[in-house]
């Protein structure tokens, strides 16, 4: 499956995935994923600006601590680094340091994502 249909699944997979379903964070994240990938094949900004309001929007479905967040927090954290090594704009940089703190923070010394 090249990247445009799985793009194209995974929209149809949000689409079944209603405001209020309790998978819809997840739908979020695998189209914002999936947009993310093209955009570092095909360098197109539109897709990694729309994969930051995807995980933005996931990230606003689940309460800090949620499994999902901290997923969705580190691949925010590199789409705004990403954005920031394309356009070189300065506060995608600063927004990605603030969401690897965050992310940090809810992995202590010790969990396995921690390091």
């Amino acid at each position: 499956m090249d990247l445009t249909d799985e793009i194209s699944h995974k929209r149809a997979e949000l689409e079944g995935c209603h405001p209020g379903h309790d998978s819809r964070d997840v739908a979020l994240g695998g189209l914002a994923v999936a947009l993310y990938n093209r955009f570092q094949k095909e360098r197109k900004v539109d897709d990694v600006d729309e994969a930051i309001t995807l995980h933005c929007a996931a990230l606003d479905l689940c309460p800090s601590g949620h499994p999902q967040w901290y997923n969705s927090l580190c691949w925010l954290a590199v789409c705004f680094l990403s954005r920031y090594e394309n356009l070189g704009v300065a506060v995608n940089l600063e927004e990605t340091v603030t969401l690897n703190w965050e992310a940090l923070v809810l992995c202590p010394p010790g969990h396995p994502h921690h390091s």
